[in-house]
């Protein structure tokens, strides 16, 4: 069906409220729009759905929410799991309440109890309430840091992790199968006695056994300025930090109220410095040592530190490897047998050396949190235990409390190490000179590549393809030594001669280690014509590691332009 056909479907369907009619009704002469807004139905793949806020099959509104829920509750009835229940949360973004209500409201009609918070929550204190409550799967409404015009649909498993490819490629087959006429709807779901609301009980919960997880190390003064960028963590991050014992705690008071409109910036993402801008002009008139920014639904967090009289923001690299650092430093010798520190396949190497000081193993997974959290489950199997995770993209994770990237936790245990800093006189950017000093100059790059038009986007599926037929052997002057495809499955020494395979799942992932200890990394989109290009160097001093990463950026970015650009 195309999409002026499925465009006036909704127009004549009594399924269709009147409002959502009327908006409708206003872009008649807007093919361009309804092109867009009826391109088939908004995907839900891995990262479940994500999309535009309005009325069409390609956007998020109420409908294609309640088809997504109706397919999940077809699974949880199938697989004999509905009694079990389904825990909801959601964030402070345009919607985001109705659309936890309408999923709450289609798993109540077909008789699955639902566990909702009874106010915005962030996404880590849903993965733990999937598993403190024992829910058959959980959801949360957030879009994380994109643009205020969109939001999103979280699906989780019992264990609280993210829907893995299987269980996902499931929900989103009985999904495609669905017509709105399928769904159940309660006609009074709050007055059903499937309906509990979650709320004191289960926070407390979360932080009792969040804060039995932490370091009993950095106790000392240490000043804070902390901005939820108006999203979840506004009663959250202070509470936790209060609890922690950290007295000197301000907030960015203008965004500390929750507000889907984002209004005092530009986009609420704290990977990016526009983020910080606000609390760093509040910092001027009531100086701090850190500041600390959570995404709306608080499972990244960004930091800055006051270093030499200016803000130095730390990347997700960084922030990562100073934590599992100070948190192996920190553990009795008797939990550090066995224990292991996991990330994923295009963060820093930096943590290798640092995990090898303390004996400790560090596994990798594929990119995205739900694969680190998958994994916790199968350690003790193995003879070993989850320390700590971390990613590229400011994702963090202690303990075994939660299931999903936590930026709450992450928040006091930033505070608690750089506090633990301040009292041997250094500031956490000491800590990463120290570190870098002691195990090599490591710095990473991330570049992205987003392709115009049909021609460009099967160019690029052409050049993925050739550099799978015919493995690089150089990069910037660096000789490549080992290739790992992870769309194969088959990682080549070249230097051997010998291939191997390799055991994660399937992804379409290309990766070169060079002689030189460099990583290179491109991953290409499955759903959308991008591909993004990681990077990582260790030298033996910051100004050489730059310079190498300068030039192997340059070399790939050519290689690149030249397999966009064939006849």
């Amino acid at each position: 069906m195309d999409a002026r056909t499925l465009y006036k479907a909704w127009l004549d369907d009594p399924l269709i409220d009147e409002e959502t009619k009327w908006e409708l009704k206003q872009l008649k002469d807007d093919t361009a729009e309804i092109a867009d807004r009826f391109f088939g139905w908004l995907e839900f793949g891995t990262g479940g759905m994500r999309g535009k806020i309005g009325a069409g099959t390609n956007r998020m509104n109420i409908y294609t929410v309640r088809l997504a829920t109706q397919a999940l509750a077809n699974a949880l009835v199938a697989d004999g799991k509905h009694t079990q229940g389904v825990a909801i949360a959601y964030d402070s973004r345009n919607m985001s309440r109705e659309f936890a209500e309408t999923a709450a409201q289609v798993l109540v009609g077909n008789g699955i109890p639902v566990y909702i918070f009874k106010d915005i929550a962030p996404t880590p204190l849903l993965s733990f309430a999937v598993r403190h409550h024992r829910a058959a799967a959980g959801l949360v409404i957030t879009a994380s840091h994109n643009p205020p015009e969109y939001n999103g649909y979280k699906a989780y498993n019992s264990k609280g992790v993210q829907l893995l490819p299987e269980e996902a490629s499931r929900i989103s087959a009985q999904m495609a199968a669905l017509s709105l006429e399928d769904v159940k709807l309660a006609d009074n779901p709050k007055a059903s006695p499937l309906w509990h609301e979650l709320g004191e009980d289960t926070i407390s919960a979360y932080y009792e056994v969040s804060l039995g997880q932490m370091p009993k190390v950095g106790q000392g003064e240490l000043k804070v300025l902390y901005t939820p960028l108006h999203g979840t963590g506004a009663r959250y991050v202070p509470e936790m930090l209060a609890r922690a014992g950290f007295a000197d705690v301000k907030t960015a008071g203008a965004q500390m109220v929750p507000d889907g409109r984002f209004p005092t910036v530009a986009l609420p993402n704290p990977e990016e410095r526009g983020a910080f801008e606000l609390s760093m002009d509040l910092a001027k008139g009531e100086p701090c040592d850190l500041i600390l920014a959570t995404d709306p639904d608080s499972d990244r967090v960004g930091v800055a530190v006051w270093h030499e009289e200016g803000w130095h923001l730390l990347n997700g690299n960084q922030v990562g490897v100073l934590l599992a650092d100070f948190l192996l430093a920190h553990m009795d010798p008797v939990d550090l047998a066995g224990a292991v520190v996991v990330k994923t396949i295009v963060t820093t190497e930096m943590v290798l050396p640092i995990a090898r000081k303390y004996n400790v193993d560090v596994m990798n997974t594929l990119t995205g949190f739900k694969y680190i959290g998958d994994l916790i489950d199968e350690l003790p199997a193995q003879g070993k235990h989850f320390v700590f995770g971390f990613e590229e993209s400011y994702g963090y994770l202690a303990g075994t409390a939660v299931r999903d990237k936590d930026a709450v936790l992450t928040s006091v245990l930033v505070a608690k190490m750089a506090a633990y800093y301040k009292e041997q006189g250094k500031t956490l950017v000491q800590r990463l000179e120290e570190l870098m000093e002691e195990h090599g100059y490591y710095v990473e790059g991330l570049r992205s590549y987003a392709f115009s038009g049909t021609v460009e986007a099967q160019l690029a599926k052409e050049f993925i393809a050739q550099l799978r037929k015919e493995p690089l052997r150089e990069i910037g002057g660096e000789v490549v030594t080992v290739v790992r495809d992870y769309g194969r499955s088959v990682e080549l020494d070249l230097a051997q001669g010998t291939s191997a395979p390799i055991t994660l799942p399937q992804e379409d992932v290309i990766q070169w280690l060079t002689d030189q200890g460099s990583k290179v990394t491109i991953r290409p989109s499955g759903t959308e014509p991008k591909m993004k290009l990681y990077l990582g160097v260790r030298a033996g001093s910051l100004a050489d590691a730059r310079e190498r990463l300068k030039v192997l950026e340059g070399a790939f970015d050519a290689l690149v332009q030249k397999g966009l650009k064939k006849a």
